[in-house]
């Protein structure tokens, strides 16, 4: 499995959003929005970001864009996640067929019996005697796929409360990766860390 967080935004912009109710109109915006005001709201957005009830609604305005490589057992649970989140993927039947695999196509553990009883399917499908669907249900699930997350530091935090200890060990390395590489892990998680 491979986690990188490929880019982050919308910080300093929460950080506004969130003080627009104690603006006082009569100054010009850039002049009001100082210093000392963005320390105010970096402590503010501490203290809301796990409150919950819409007070932590800041958070969904900071975005993770994630390139992740894991297995199709990751993914189809990961697919729960679907509120605060769009994802691009490589394309399996694209990328199946290119040619034989080995074990660097699989996460560490895919057995060497299903790995060369897949490049056997795959010998089959490139003699046309079976179809990419026979090909595709043969996949064994350690086949590593990669897709590109846009998602938000509030889905985050939701995964990260409800993963963190999961028995499946893909999702308790994504949840250290994630708050190893976070600009602003504090946000993501009460303590900071895993």
């Amino acid at each position: 499995m491979r986690v990188k967080i490929l880019k982050e935004s919308g910080y300093e912009e929460a950080l506004l959003g969130l003080s627009l109710s104690f603006y006082d109109h009569a100054e010009v915006l850039e002049d009001w929005w100082n210093p000392e005001k963005i320390v105010k709201a970096q402590k503010r957005l501490q203290a809301l970001s796990y409150k919950g009830g819409g007070h932590d609604k800041a958070v969904e305005s900071i975005g993770l864009h994630i390139y992740i490589q894991a297995s199709r057992d990751f993914w189809s649970e990961f697919d729960t996640y679907r509120v605060g989140m769009t994802k691009n993927s490589s394309s399996t039947m694209h990328t199946l067929s290119k040619r034989y695999v080995n074990k660097t196509d699989f996460e560490v553990g895919t057995s060497n019996i299903s790995i060369w009883s897949f490049n056997y399917k795959l010998w089959q499908f490139k003699n046309k005697k079976i179809d990419i669907s026979e090909l595709k249900k043969n996949l064994p699930e350690g086949w590593l796929q990669e897709r590109v997350v846009m998602t938000n530091y509030k889905t985050v935090q939701n995964i990260l409360a409800q993963r963190s200890n999961h028995k499946l060990i893909q999702w308790r390395d994504f949840c250290s990766d994630v708050l190893a590489q976070a600009e602003h892990p504090e946000l993501l998680n009460k303590k900071g860390k895993s």
